[in-house]
C-alpha cells in the first residue's frame, strides 16, 4: 500500500491505521490480490500504480479506507462473475481509470461509496473498463444525495454478506481450536 499510494516515511502511520480499518476478510481478499502474479494463479492487473493519487493527496470524501473498500467490492464483482475463468489468459487487465478520476472530483462520501452499484464493464481488446454512470457522476458535488433504497440495500447486503463470512470463518477456526 505505501508503494501504491507513493507514501512517505511519515504517511506509514496513517496508512497503516486505514488499512487495520479494513475487516480482515477485506485484509486478505485485497492481500490475495496484490500477490496473484497471472503465472501461478490468475490474476487481475489493474492500472492503479498509475493512477492512485498519493495517500496525502486523497480527498476526505474518499480516503484511504473508502478508497480499499470500494476496490474489495469491484472487484469482488469481477471474481463472482467469473471474468478470470472466462479469460483467455492468466491476467485479465482492468481499468480503473474512470474511478480515479472521479476520485478528484467527489465531495460526498456516500457518493463515493455508492460507486460499485452505478458502475458497468465494458470490455475492449481484451480488457476490462470499470465506467462510473455519467448520471453518478453529476452527483460528486450533491452534499445531500443518498442512493436510491434498492440500489442502497444491494450494496449493504453485500457489505452484511463479507461481515457475515468473516464471522463464520471465526467461528469455525474456534471450533476447529476446541475440537483439537
Amino acid at each position: 500500500l505505501a508503494c501504491l499510494t507513493r507514501a512517505k516515511r511519515e504517511d506509514l502511520p496513517a496508512i497503516k491505521a486505514e488499512w487495520a480499518r479494513l475487516g480482515r476478510n477485506d485484509r486478505e481478499f485485497l492481500i490475495r490480490h496484490f500477490l496473484d502474479d497471472g503465472l501461478r494463479k490468475p490474476a487481475f492487473v489493474t492500472d492503479l500504480p498509475a493512477r492512485v493519487p498519493p495517500q496525502r493527496d486523497l480527498d476526505l470524501a474518499v480516503g484511504l479506507y473508502r478508497a480499499l473498500v470500494v476496490l474489495v467490492e469491484l472487484m469482488e464483482t469481477l471474481t463472482s462473475n467469473g471474468y478470470l475463468e472466462r479469460s483467455r489468459s492468466q491476467t485479465l487487465e482492468v481499468s480503473l481509470q474512470d474511478l480515479v478520476e472521479f476520485t478528484h472530483v467527489v465531495e460526498n462520501p456516500r457518493v463515493f461509496m455508492a460507486v460499485p452499484g452505478h458502475c458497468s464493464l465494458a470490455s475492449k481488446l481484451g480488457r476490462l473498463d470499470v465506467i462510473l454512470s455519467a448520471k453518478h457522476k453529476e452527483r460528486s458535488a450533491d452534499m445531500h444525495w443518498s442512493d436510491d433504497p434498492t440500489q442502497e440495500m444491494r450494496v449493504l447486503m453485500r457489505r452484511v454478506e463479507r461481515r457475515v463470512s468473516l464471522v463464520s470463518a471465526e467461528l469455525e477456526k474456534l471450533d476447529f481450536l476446541q475440537r483439537r
